[in-house]
Parts: C-alpha cells; sequence; structure tokens
C-alpha cells in the first residue's frame, strides 16, 4: 500500500505521462498500449486516494480528483451522491467502495441526453428508452452516451473539423481530458480508430442519433422499432404469443409457456467521402457543418434503400426482402391493375393479433392508382381518405415509401402494398460514428490535387423479428 505521499507522487507523474501522450496526432501501437495502462493505474490511484480521504475523516463525501488544471477539470470536486456534476466517474461513497455500477451509468447518460439541446424532442425521447432498456452489464451504451455528450469534446470535436492539421493545438485543458477519455474508451469498446487520423463524432451531430433528410421519402425510421447498442448486434426476445387458458378450482394448471424466439440483428458498415478543395477549405467559417449535413443525408439516402430492399448480406435487410421471403406472407393477384379488393384481401390476410397497430405501406404513384378507385361500385368516394393529416385506406394509415414498386410491369415480381405491425421490423444503430480527415488528395500522377478528403464511416443493421407480422401483396406473381 502506498503511502500519501508516494500516491501523490505517482499520480502526478502518471498525469504528466498522459497528457504527453495525448498531444501525439498519432500514436504507435507501444504508445497506445502504455496510454490504457497509465489511464487504468492513474483512475485506480485516484479512487484509492478519495477513498482514503474518507476513510481519514478529512471528507465527509467521496471526492474523485480529476487532475485539475493539466488534466481538464477542477480538482477534488466533491461527488454528490445521485447527481451528476460532469464527471463521468462522480460516485457516492459506497459506490466508490463496489466499483462503477451500471445504474449509476445509466443515471449519468439520462442527464447527459437532458442538457443536449440540439436533440429534437422525438429523438431524445428514442434514445432514453435505448438507454434505461440496455441490459448491457458494462452498460457500454450508457458509458459512451455520457463520454460523447461531454461540451468540451464536441467543441475540441469541432475545432479539430475546421483545422485538422493545427486544431488539436488550439485545445484548452478541459477538451485535451475529453478527447483522451473518448479515445480511451473508444479502444476498449472498440467503437473508432482513436488516433489514426480520426475522431468519433459527438453525440449531438451523430448521424445515427440525429437524422433528417427530404432526398427520399423513406418512413421506416418513423414506424420502425429503432434502437441503439454498442456491440455489433442486438439481440430481442420475441415470441408468437403465450396460450391462456380457464382452469377450474384446484385443477392443475396446463402448460402455456410461449415459443420463445431470439432473433439476432447483425449491424454492418456504411460510409460516405465527401473531398473538398483547399480553397473552400480555407474560405469556409462553417465547413463542419455543411460536411455534417451532406453527411447526414448521405447515410438517409443509402439506409432507405437498405431498409426497403436490402439483402442482408453485408447491409441492413429490407423489409420487402424479408417478407417477400415467406410464402405464407405474400398474396398474388395474378395481374398488375390495381383495384381495391387487393386492399380488403390485403388487410383481411394480416392476423388479428397485429391489426391494431398495422399500417399499409405503398409507393406514392400506387397510392395515387388507388386514389383513383372508388371504395365501392357504384360510390363516388375515393378508396383513400385524404380528410386527415394522414392519407388513410380502409381506416388504416397510409404511409409512403418511395423505394418500393410504384410502375406494375408484370415482367417481374411487383411487391407494391405492404401491410402490418412495424414495430417487429427493427433498426439497430451502434453507437460511434467516425469521421476522418485525408490531408491530401492524388491524382493519376499520384501528385497532390489541392483538395482534402472526409471520410465517415458508421455501423447500422436491420431485419424483420415476425415475418407473420406482415403481409406484402404482389401483382405480377
Amino acid at each position: 500500500m502506498l503511502t500519501q505521499e508516494d500516491r501523490d507522487r505517482r499520480i502526478g507523474e502518471l498525469r504528466h505521462e498522459t497528457i504527453r501522450l495525448a498531444g501525439y496526432e498519432r500514436l504507435t501501437a507501444a504508445q497506445e498500449a502504455r496510454s490504457r495502462e497509465a489511464h487504468a493505474e492513474l483512475y485506480k490511484l485516484e479512487r484509492e486516494d478519495a477513498l482514503a480521504q474518507v476513510v481519514a475523516g478529512r471528507s465527509k463525501t467521496a471526492t474523485v480528483m480529476s487532475g485539475g488544471d493539466d488534466y481538464g477539470v477542477p480538482p477534488r470536486t466533491p461527488a454528490r451522491a445521485g447527481k451528476f456534476t460532469g464527471d463521468p466517474w462522480a460516485e457516492p461513497v459506497a459506490e466508490l467502495r463496489a466499483g462503477v455500477k451500471p445504474g449509476v451509468l445509466r443515471g449519468q447518460a439520462l442527464t447527459a441526453i437532458e442538457r443536449c439541446e440540439a436533440l429534437p424532442d422525438a429523438v431524445r425521447q428514442r434514445v432514453t428508452v435505448d438507454v434505461e432498456a440496455d441490459d448491457d452489464p458494462a452498460a457500454g451504451l450508457a458509458r459512451a452516451t455520457v463520454e460523447l455528450s461531454q461540451p468540451a469534446y464536441r467543441s475540441a470535436f469541432l475545432r479539430w473539423l475546421a483545422d485538422p492539421q493545427h486544431g488539436h493545438y488550439e485545445w484548452s485543458p478541459e477538451e485535451r481530458a475529453a478527447v483522451r477519455r473518448v479515445s480511451t474508451l473508444s479502444r476498449a469498446m472498440s467503437l473508432g480508430v482513436p488516433g489514426a487520423g480520426g475522431y468519433l463524432v459527438p453525440y449531438e451531430l451523430d448521424p445515427a442519433i440525429l437524422i433528417s433528410s427530404a432526398g427520399s421519402a423513406s418512413p421506416m425510421r418513423q414506424v420502425a422499432r429503432v434502437t441503439t447498442t454498442a456491440s455489433s448486434e442486438k439481440r430481442f426476445v420475441t415470441s408468437a404469443g403465450v396460450t391462456a387458458s380457464w382452469d377450474a378450482e384446484l385443477a392443475e394448471v396446463g402448460d402455456d409457456s410461449p415459443s420463445l424466439l431470439n432473433p439476432a440483428v447483425t449491424v454492418h458498415k456504411g460510409a460516405a467521402f465527401v473531398p473538398v478543395s483547399i480553397e473552400l477549405f480555407e474560405d469556409s467559417a462553417d465547413l463542419g457543418q455543411q460536411i455534417g449535413a451532406l453527411f447526414t443525408d448521405a447515410k438517409a439516402q443509402l439506409e432507405a434503400a437498405a431498409f426497403t430492399l436490402g439483402t442482408g448480406t453485408g447491409q441492413p435487410r429490407g423489409v420487402i426482402t424479408a417478407v417477400s421471403a415467406v410464402p405464407g406472407s405474400v398474396l398474388a393477384t395474378g395481374t398488375n391493375a390495381l383495384a381495391a379488393a387487393d386492399v380488403f384481401a390485403n388487410q383481411a390476410a394480416l392476423p388479428a393479433r397485429w391489426r391494431p397497430r398495422a399500417r399499409f405501406m405503398c409507393n406514392l404513384s400506387v397510392l395515387n392508382g388507388f386514389r383513383q378507385l372508388p371504395v365501392a361500385a357504384g360510390l363516388n368516394d375515393s378508396l383513400v381518405d385524404d380528410s386527415g393529416p394522414v392519407p388513410r385506406m380502409a381506416g388504416w394509415q397510409v404511409v409512403e415509401n418511395s423505394h418500393m414498386d410504384g410502375a406494375l410491369t408484370a415482367t417481374s415480381p411487383d411487391y407494391a402494398l405492404l401491410s402490418g405491425d412495424f414495430t417487429q421490423y427493427a433498426i439497430v444503430d451502434r453507437i460511434g460514428t467516425t469521421v476522418e480527415v485525408i490531408p491530401h488528395l492524388m491524382g493519376p500522377g499520384r501528385t497532390p490535387i489541392g483538395a482534402r478528403g472526409f471520410y465517415m464511416h458508421w455501423r447500422t443493421g436491420a431485419d424483420v423479428l415476425i415475418p407473420d407480422a406482415f403481409r406484402l401483396t404482389n401483382y405480377s406473381g
């Protein structure tokens, strides 16, 4: 056991070493390994120092050394029980003795989400549910949320994005400490490539968290089950339903146990690249925001197609791909002409269990075709009810998907009308979008062309959890 004097001296040495390593733009493998070891030892000594003060009676509340000055935040800030103070490792005394608990981290993550003012309410509600429902024993999603949402990390990232070559020299001690914590977390959870020319995107700017696009009508993220994970796959528990029974008094209860399924959705890598001229790089003050908007739109376009028609091999599996592979979920009309009867037949084929939350989905041209049909022979009312904010057919909402079949050719299967409970289609985003900068782009002669490149990559997966929750009409089968 170290004496207080030896502990203080060692803490100072480790702080100096971690700050020196953080100053490198790129670390060797040996330096990365040493950085992890130094951070782990420093964290352990700081916790021991805080606990020693409590035991010695010098503090009624545990204090976690946060390094002060060069290390990033004021030293020995009291960690109030249950109160997020800005230090993701601040804890009550009992939890300091027992180690960081997932419940504490999740509470801090929820507080961090509340402080992300740029998040729309709908997004804030979804990511809050993700953190609360995450069953990872290590609370990886909560840890990443806490670190990536720190204002100091966001400002450091924007400085670097504005000047990838020299921006890190302008980081304040708080920003440098925040980047170091994110880098350590990134290496521990394999979220990105810190020290290799790229950085994880801050929580509020991550397209996987905050995404919008007007380039195509893809409602999948609005109607599907969307969740976030910190691992390479997300497992779900599904069931066709529990069979209940009426039992007589003192009679043995029947076996009503359901058949539980455990489908897994694997995340796949998506990427986007934007070249920028040196002149634009130098002249544009808000280049980072503009590049971010381009990346967000590119991600939305790529995913919109995948969530509908993706093969599931190296990319998300689309809802049409998944449902069309189940013969019992496909209705063939034998013709390529739209008819009101097709809508009612599709609706009637969907099992009653899935109808309360069911919707129709189709291409706009197909929806307009249904608009021109009467609801029944001899009536002038359109099959599509446009009296409300959302069109409806046969009492169900209709959502537009521009990636579904819009032209009925009769030469190949035309899956033009889909109905179902879309919460049984899961979209899984892996937290940790990374942006890297290529300092100089080369021409065919392998000489610079006066441009830099921004490269973003992320990981997303999707698949149908219960195919029976959908019915698909084929107009050419």
